[in-house]
């Protein structure tokens, strides 16, 4: 209803009288009583403060309810509230469920609900049934308070305690008078670094708004909003100094350009390829040898033109003397080529032994000792394939996978505490977009979810003691966010909700 800590220090008569009306009817029997009131009539603070100053001396319970929330969420978040270590199944009706848990126990209960226009007619049928259960019962006082808009309850209420010969009872949440619009702009104001003229201007605004707690806040706002855009705005001077550094850097780049030694490792690089291309044939092309170093030439030859009005002493870059002749298999000195027998081809391939090969051939000295060498040479590298091959599989067994589940840095938040939930959306890039859109990022998290084997993308902020702190956080929260209506959703449920998604 207000920023900070100005909303315990504001007491208007009209809500004073309500909660005490509250805490009269709720004292010595069992209830269910409606509070009613228009967008903006200041429902939730009036909740909340209701539970801080005038119910210390019961078991209570708050339910925050949401368009996404379903009735078992509602029956769970609300039986985890009121008993320890609870045991039961939320498709059961709520009644049942406490008659089990209670049995025997005296017990007194208050349960508030706000936005209550958003419970399901069977949820309503429930509670109406926990509080007649209770009203015959003389262990249990319970009381349940619903705080919605006017009107948006009645139609439930009737259907469900039709025939009884008894009504819930239903309270109404008025305007501000004139005195309180004051008192409530005075008691907001009060940290507030503006001067006579501000409060002036603020109060006269007031007078035309709608005499609502959060139509005065949202001029509220606008004001704050105003001062820190116009505290945002560059000075003259900063500006000028900006333009005169811009100038000095592109003075510098201008006289002191950047030395490009980058050119000559183009034509190393150029001159390497075509060299290793020679290498990988594996036999000896005349026609292709001249050709590739011919083009090699020209090339070296336009990037030199083109670097010819700078010196530079490149000599230790240059790649080494191009050779004009490729390798071959069996080449000497003296060009003599040596034709290796399809025999010793055969048993290469075949890894049979050299001893075999030179029983079934016959050829001269010089033959045999070019074969020795080829098949010591062949034998080497099929060795150190041998040795190299099983080295795969043990870098392959090493690398384990490892699942990165979005928001995992979430779970080392204690489970007892609470967060908003803000969005929920089917693709990341959506989130990311709504994340954007409302200018959150400082202050929103992204974590990543399984329902019915989708994917989800929830997007939460804050980290919270109890439910009270998160929905007074909420109305901190810009007036887009706002508009989405966050809700309150615990750090346990958000851990199992990560874990789902692994």
């Amino acid at each position: 209803m207000t920023n900070g800590s100005n909303a315990r220090e504001l007491d208007l008569d009209s809500q004073i009288q309500l909660l005490s009306r509250i805490q009269f009817l709720t004292r010595f029997n069992s209830n269910l009583i409606q509070i009613t009131g228009t967008e903006g009539a200041g429902k939730t603070w009036l909740a909340q403060h209701y539970i801080e100053h005038y119910s210390q001396h019961c078991n209570q319970a708050l339910l925050l309810c949401h368009p996404a929330q379903t009735d078992s969420q509602h029956r769970s978040i609300v039986l985890k509230q009121l008993v320890n270590q609870p045991l039961f199944n939320d498709q059961d009706p709520l009644i049942q469920s406490l008659e089990r848990m209670l049995e025997g126990h005296r017990c007194n209960v208050l349960l508030i609900i706000d936005d209550a226009h958003l419970l399901s007619p069977v949820l309503i049928a429930e509670l109406w049934a926990v509080i007649t259960r209770a009203q015959s019962e003389p262990l249990w006082q319970i009381n349940v308070l619903l705080f919605s808009q006017t009107g948006r309850l009645n139609k439930y209420l009737d259907q469900v305690s039709h025939g009884q010969g008894q009504m819930p009872l239903e309270l109404e949440i008025s305007d501000l008078t004139e005195q309180e619009v004051q008192t409530f702009i005075e008691v907001v104001l009060s940290s507030d670094a503006l001067d006579a003229n501000g409060r002036r201007e603020l109060k006269e605004k007031a007078a035309l708004a709608e005499p609502k707690p959060r139509a005065l806040m949202q001029l509220n706002n606008t004001d704050n909003n105003m001062a820190n855009s116009s505290s945002r705005t560059l000075s003259p001077l900063a500006l000028l100094v900006v333009v005169l550094a811009i100038l000095t850097a592109g003075v510098v780049f201008w006289f002191f350009p950047a030395n490009d030694e980058p050119a000559p490792s183009a034509n190393n690089t150029i001159v390497t390829d075509t060299a290793k291309e020679n290498l990988k044939t594996g036999h000896y092309d005349d026609g292709d040898t001249e050709q590739s170093a011919t083009i090699a030439a020209q090339q070296a030859k336009k990037l030199a033109l083109s670097s010819s009005d700078r010196a530079i002493d490149d000599a230790r870059v240059l790649p080494q003397e191009i050779s004009s002749e490729g390798l071959t298999v069996g080449r000497n000195d003296d060009s003599q080529r040596i034709v290796v027998p399809s025999q010793v081809v055969d048993a290469m391939l075949s890894e049979q032994a050299l001893e075999t090969t030179q029983s079934n051939t016959d050829v001269n000295t010089t033959d045999v000792n070019t074969n020795d060498v080829a098949t010591a040479s062949n034998d080497s590298v099929r060795s150190q394939h041998q040795t190299a091959a099983p080295a795969l599989p043990t870098q392959q067994e090493t690398s384990v996978p490892v699942v990165n589940v979005l928001g995992e840095e979430l779970k080392g938040v204690n489970s007892r505490h609470y967060a908003l939930q803000l969005a929920a959306l089917q693709s990341l890039s959506t989130a990311k977009k709504f994340v954007a859109e409302h200018k959150i990022q400082n202050i929103a998290t992204l974590y990543e979810t399984r329902r019915k084997g989708e994917a989800w993308f929830i997007v939460i902020t804050g980290d919270y003691k109890d439910i009270v702190t998160a929905r007074r956080a909420e109305l901190l929260l810009p007036d887009s966010v706002q508009a989405v209506q966050p809700w309150v959703k615990s750090y346990a449920q958000i851990h199992r909700e990560i874990e789902q998604a692994r």
